[in-house]
């Protein structure tokens, strides 16, 4: 079934389409929900609740972007809700703690595996912000907004994963490239 019949289908309530809508997007889904979420269980419960809540709120897409980047940001939303819900006021104010690193060009050479296990060890408000910044490609005014943060809790806290990052790799001898006008300017692990 293609991508345009899945959704019109999933929007006039055939169960065959809602069906191929689940056995189509889970897995896109469970990505999503894993890089926000550490513990896998709960990872499971925001996929079913973002898949019904998709199947609810459907008739909400109106078809225009791409139907997985809509998807996406439902996801996280979700996803985001979830961790509330499990977890309050994870976030601290961190406005007045200087802010190490100002240039947030930096490109991670990492296989993925690599990249999941590390995100899966830090501490949940990081892993949120280095999601939807690097991953998703949120503005740190959107995190904010969407997180209920100040804009330069957003970068602190970005900042604070990055340094994580770079400790963490450190150690494991991984090579982090720091881009600047196309310029390699620090090798870590050497």
């Amino acid at each position: 079934m293609k991508e345009h019949d899945i959704i019109s289908g999933c929007k006039s309530g055939n169960r065959l389409a809602q069906k191929y809508f689940v056995e189509t997007y889970s897995s896109y889904i469970y990505t999503i929900c894993r890089r926000y979420i550490r513990r896998e269980d709960i990872a499971k419960d925001c996929l079913q609740d973002t898949l019904m809540h998709i199947l609810k709120k459907i008739n909400k897409y109106n078809e225009q972007g791409r139907f997985k980047g809509w998807i996406s940001t439902v996801t996280v939303n979700k996803c985001i809700e979830c961790i509330r819900k499990e977890k309050r006021n994870i976030f601290t104010a961190v406005e007045k703690l200087p802010d190490q690193i100002t240039n947030e060009k930096i490109t991670l050479k990492l296989e993925h595996d690599d990249i999941m296990k590390f995100i899966d060890t830090i501490p949940e408000q990081y892993r949120i912000v280095i999601n939807m910044y690097l991953v998703e490609g949120y503005s740190h005014k959107e995190i904010g907004d969407i997180l209920g943060i100040s804009e330069s809790s957003s970068r602190s806290t970005l900042s604070r994963a990055r340094k994580m990052i770079n400790k963490s790799f450190r150690n494991e001898n991984i090579i982090v490239i720091h881009k600047d006008k196309d310029e390699i300017k620090k090798k870590i692990g050497s």
